[in-house]
């Protein structure tokens, strides 16, 4: 079975089709046969059409359902440079039944145990595979919990901006919550909003730092 990308060796990548694998994974086909088509490279290791197939079949990636293969890339290559911070600062290892629960997840996306083992054998993928995504999932998770744990406390305006949405949604679904309840969640709205800013803006800044190169420009 392929390995998870997050495990390849740095490599150089000298064509967007290549027989790099052949190195990088034990049983490969014999040097020279083409294997995958490579799609990026984040300083010298390869994103692969396979890892894009695998991650839009499993939802590995947080995207909108009708995202274009082109944004679940870039997620992909994003996931590799937050591992690699995650690696540099280890945080805690995620409990095993925190990754079965995880893992279960990714299984009740699909109707039947037999539709589920079909997207393993066509994305070419295992159990190993994905419960190694899930429990490297959990640990970046840890870590962003633990870097941006100290966001602002929104301000006064803020949260009524905030509150006034809770409100309007609230109405929407024919319900009016209390006003403890309504400050509360416009709270929890708030420092979540402002908490997956500061994500981002990070995630770009090291983008801008590291070597990525995309499709045609390998």
């Amino acid at each position: 079975m392929r390995r998870p990308l997050f495990h390849l060796q740095r490599c150089r990548v000298r064509a967007v089709t290549v027989s790099l694998m052949c190195v990088l994974m034990p049983g490969a086909p014999a040097a020279g046969q083409v294997i995958d088509r490579v799609l990026a490279s984040v300083g010298g290791r390869i994103v692969t059409a396979s890892d894009v197939r695998m991650a839009r079949e499993f939802g590995l990636v947080r995207v909108d359902a009708d995202a274009d293969a082109s944004v679940v890339l870039r997620g992909l290559v994003d996931r590799i440079l937050v591992l690699d911070e995650v690696e540099r600062y280890a945080p805690p290892e995620p409990g095993e039944a925190d990754v079965s629960q995880r893992y279960d997840g990714l299984r009740a996306r699909f109707a039947t145990p037999d539709a589920f083992a079909s997207a393993m054998r066509v994305t070419g993928t295992d159990e190993a595979t994905l419960r190694q995504w899930v429990r490297n999932d959990l640990r970046i998770r840890a870590y962003l919990e633990q870097r941006f744990a100290g966001v602002v406390e929104p301000s006064g305006e803020d949260l009524e901006n905030y509150a006034r949405q809770v409100r309007a949604d609230a109405a929407k679904e024919g319900r009016a919550p209390a006003e403890d309840e309504v400050r509360r969640l416009a709270r929890e709205r708030a420092i979540t909003d402002r908490r997956e800013a500061l994500i981002r803006e990070w995630i770009e800044g090291l983008r801008r730092r590291a070597s990525v190169t995309y499709g045609s420009d390998l």
